[in-house]
């Protein structure tokens, strides 16, 4: 007699017991699971590559940060080629030689980033990750004491809540000068990063009697893609409420029959029309770029998050509590809200302005 312990999967009753799932075929969803290296290392076959993974091992990172790991990818495989050195899997003295190599010429961010890209497609090819030992981490540790105190990192002007107004004083009725001008005031009513404000769709944004209810599907810090609802209310300006200048370029899509997809749009050379797809990120800051050199603002010294600077900045000044302002913001701790709030309130109740000067 076969014991309950040895009985061949062949014998399972053809019912199913109840609360339990059965597969029709284990191997093959762990087969679709495993993951194949790439067949070639340049940079279109491993965007392909990453784009082609499973679902279940996307879930866990945004879109753009996939696309980044591919560019991060294919300037390490690019530099082992022509060191002769296998990418992937890659030995611990590869990455070694490849911090020693840029270590100098690249921002320790990016190169933070290019270790996460590399640990990451070790992971998923079910290799040990080079970046796990010693001497890596080692160099890593003596790269950022070396270079972490003098690099700085550049950072743009805030669009204060006097600056924004000064942006879109000049703006007129035509539909681009209506989009730019809620793009502006929008981008800083809700603290958002340039990508959110890119992301967001008509059915995003609900008109309300209190306000514009945005739902933020995604963002930079939520790569689980959880989401976050933030509340635009009415301005005390017409010219830098959020809410009329939203209405104002909804009115404009309707005119062109747009009911869904991006809510802000590009528009064709001349400006007479508006295209299909929406604006991308590097767009939304040209925006701001356009806008600040035409009131006589150096356009180097701002860019798409210059907005989001200027809200946390403005919030602060005005003493809005930090949870307020992260509620609005997206921020999940007090600690990344700290240098804005810092630079925000410089001025106020300082101490050199009490001693007599």
């Amino acid at each position: 007699m076969t014991s309950a312990a040895t009985q061949p999967i062949e014998q399972a009753p053809e019912e199913p017991v109840e609360g339990v799932v059965l597969v029709a075929d284990p191997s093959r969803e762990v087969q679709d699971l495993a993951v194949v290296g790439p067949a070639t290392l340049d940079p279109s076959s491993l965007e392909s590559w990453l784009a082609g993974l499973h679902p279940l091992h996307r879930a866990g990172r945004s879109a753009a940060t996939w696309r980044a790991y591919a560019s991060d990818l294919a300037h390490f495989a690019t530099w082992c080629s022509r060191q002769g050195v296998t990418p992937l899997p890659a030995e611990p003295g590869t990455v070694l030689g490849y911090l020693h190599a840029h270590g100098e010429a690249l921002s320790l961010s990016t190169l933070q980033r290019r270790l996460a890209a590399i640990s990451v497609a070790h992971r998923l090819i079910d290799a040990p990750s080079p970046t796990t030992s010693e001497t890596v981490r080692l160099a890593w540790s003596g790269l950022r004491r070396t270079h972490g105190p003098r690099r700085t990192v550049r950072k743009v002007d805030a669009v204060l809540t006097t600056t924004l107004a000064q942006l879109v004083a000049p703006l007129g009725e035509s539909a681009m000068d209506i989009r730019d001008r809620a793009l502006l005031v929008m981008g800083f009513a809700g603290a958002f990063r340039r990508s959110e404000l890119a992301g967001l769709n008509l059915a995003d944004i609900t008109v309300t009697d209190d306000g514009l209810r945005i739902s933020v599907r995604s963002s930079k810090t939520d790569q689980e893609g959880q989401g976050r609802i933030i509340g635009l209310p009415y301005g005390s300006h017409r010219a830098t409420c959020p809410v009329r200048s939203w209405l104002t370029w909804a009115a404009i899509l309707d005119q062109h029959g747009i009911s869904e997809g991006p809510a802000f749009r590009s528009f064709t050379k001349a400006g007479r029309s508006l295209k299909p797809r929406g604006m991308t990120g590097e767009a939304i800051a040209e925006v701001v770029k356009r806008r600040a050199a035409a009131v006589g603002i150096d356009p180097t010294s701002v860019a798409g998050h210059s907005l989001r600077a200027g809200f946390i900045t403005s919030a602060a000044r005005a003493g809005v509590p930090d949870r307020t302002i992260m509620r609005q913001s997206g921020h999940r701790s007090p600690a990344s809200l700290s240098a804005y709030v810092r630079e925000g309130t410089l001025f106020q109740d300082n101490a050199a302005a009490h001693v007599g000067l």
